[in-house]
């Protein structure tokens, strides 16, 4: 799977995720602040950028919404993770990404029927931590 050309997709509106080379979330720290997150769209790569005032603890939970449709994008199967749609361009398939919401934490799956592909150190066993029946 290549990983050029991705788009990234909300569950919810299936609004298009991807602006200027980074996929871009509304989110909320635990102490309530807002800002906009704007991820590296390279599974693996974890850099990101927001505003400076935008302060992130380590290891603090982000709630990761939807900023168009405003949709809480936490999945249902685990809640430490956020879920979106990756569409790749080669072979237009359907997958889902998951991703920790914790600051620091390096850990994305990318699951399409019985096809799960992980990254990051802190990754584990998917189907220790997903109750998804593939």
């Amino acid at each position: 799977m290549s990983m050029k050309d991705n788009d990234y997709l909300c569950p919810q509106c299936k609004g298009h995720l991807n602006v200027g080379g980074y996929v871009v979330f509304a989110t909320r720290t635990e102490s309530k602040h807002k800002g906009l997150l704007m991820l590296n769209p390279r599974p693996g790569d974890y850099s990101y950028r927001h505003h400076d005032k935008f302060k992130l603890k380590p290891g603090e939970k982000l709630d990761f919404e939807c900023p168009m449709c405003q949709a809480d994008l936490t999945a249902k199967e685990n809640p430490d993770f956020a879920m979106i749609k990756m569409i790749v361009a080669d072979d237009h398939c359907d997958y889902n990404v998951y991703f920790s919401r914790k600051e620091g934490e390096k850990s994305t799956y990318i699951v399409a029927d019985d096809n799960i592909q992980t990254f990051g150190d802190d990754a584990l066993d998917f189907d220790d931590i997903f109750d998804i029946e593939l």
